[in-house]
This record gives C-alpha cells, sequence and structure tokens, in this order.
C-alpha cells in the first residue's frame, strides 16, 4: 500500500519538523462555512467539542495527502500534479455530512452516507495522478470528513442536521506547518 511521501530521516538530531505539507482539496462554499463555524460556536458553548475550533478559512476536506516536506516540496511534484488535476473531468456534485465525533485527537464532520460522488471524483484524480507517475503519492485509504477541532478527548459520534455543499472545484493547497496558513497552488472546476 502507497503511503504519502516523507523525506527520509536521518535519525536523531538531525531529523527536523516538517515546515510544508501539498494535498488536494475541497474548500466548502460560503453557506456550508457559515454553517459550520456557528456549529463551532455552539458545540464549543454546549462543551461538545473540545479544543480551538479551526478557522473558517482552514475548514478544507483532503483528497490525497501528497505529502510533508521538510525543506522544500520536490520541485517537479507541484507541475505534476497540476498536471494532473487538469486532467479530472466529472460533473459538479452534492455532499452532505451529518455527524460529528472525536477521536485521536481530531474533532471530526463525518457523514453517514457512502458519498459515492465524491468517492468516485477522488477516484478520478487518483487515476489522473497515477498516469502523471504520481502513484507513490496516492494513499488508497480515504475518510471523508472536515477536521473541525484538534483535541485529545474522545467524544462519540453523534447526528447532526446535515450541512453539505456543491462541489464545484477543487484545489491543490501548500500549507506551512505550524503558522496555520493555507496557500493556494492551483484551482480547476469540477466539470464533465
Amino acid at each position: 500500500m502507497a503511503r504519502p511521501a516523507q523525506q527520509p530521516s536521518f535519525g536523531g538530531m538531525f531529523d527536523s519538523q516538517p515546515q510544508y505539507r501539498l494535498f488536494f482539496g475541497l474548500w466548502p462554499d460560503a453557506l456550508a462555512t457559515k454553517s459550520l463555524t456557528r456549529l463551532m460556536a455552539q458545540l464549543c458553548i454546549d462543551g461538545t467539542m473540545p479544543g480551538r475550533p479551526v478557522d473558517a478559512d482552514r475548514l478544507h476536506l483532503t483528497l490525497h495527502h501528497l505529502g510533508d516536506f521538510v525543506d522544500q516540496i520536490p520541485p517537479s511534484l507541484m507541475p505534476a500534479a497540476q498536471a494532473a488535476a487538469s486532467n479530472v473531468r466529472m460533473p459538479p456534485f452534492e455532499i452532505a455530512f451529518d455527524r460529528i465525533g472525536g477521536t485521536r485527537g481530531q474533532f471530526l464532520l463525518r457523514a453517514s452516507d457512502k458519498l459515492t460522488a465524491l468517492r468516485d471524483f477522488r477516484q478520478a484524480l487518483t487515476t489522473a495522478l497515477i498516469k502523471t507517475g504520481l502513484r507513490r503519492y496516492v494513499d488508497p485509504i480515504f475518510n471523508p470528513h472536515v477536521t473541525l477541532s484538534y483535541d485529545f478527548s474522545d467524544v462519540p459520534e453523534m447526528s447532526i442536521e446535515p450541512i453539505g455543499w456543491i462541489v464545484r472545484e477543487f484545489f491543490l493547497i501548500e500549507s506551512l506547518l505550524g503558522k496555520h496558513k493555507h496557500i493556494t497552488r492551483g484551482d480547476w472546476p469540477v466539470q464533465p
């Protein structure tokens, strides 16, 4: 099973923390972001969601985590990922999430539905990445979710009113780790 790329370790004092992450993702639209912000505020007031809520402009669903890197993103990775993305074809589709809960350090928004259209879209992106020579960056495991908070408390999963949006575009995002900053490195319409 392929795993997202990591720079090799030299052990001990030579290791550094990753500074950069590259991933494909989806941003919720404005209405869904507003609903998520309201939900997070209420969950904090109720004491249901521990930890600090994720900033509204950083709420996302990861499609493919391409890797964490110490010094820089490999120079050939970004253009190859952008080329792969330009070959993805699928009509816009709706996704909705209706479950919340926390485990292993994250408080998550999930779906009880199988999200078939989302999974089909991710498979189309996976195929494009492989055709572009990026198989080693493809992780076959996909558990769709939106992280609402980072905390180490377990919170049982519970139902909420569905929050969703129509996926009309997807993004290649560079995350500056530890700086709470995302930089869009490409966006593409979801189109037939």
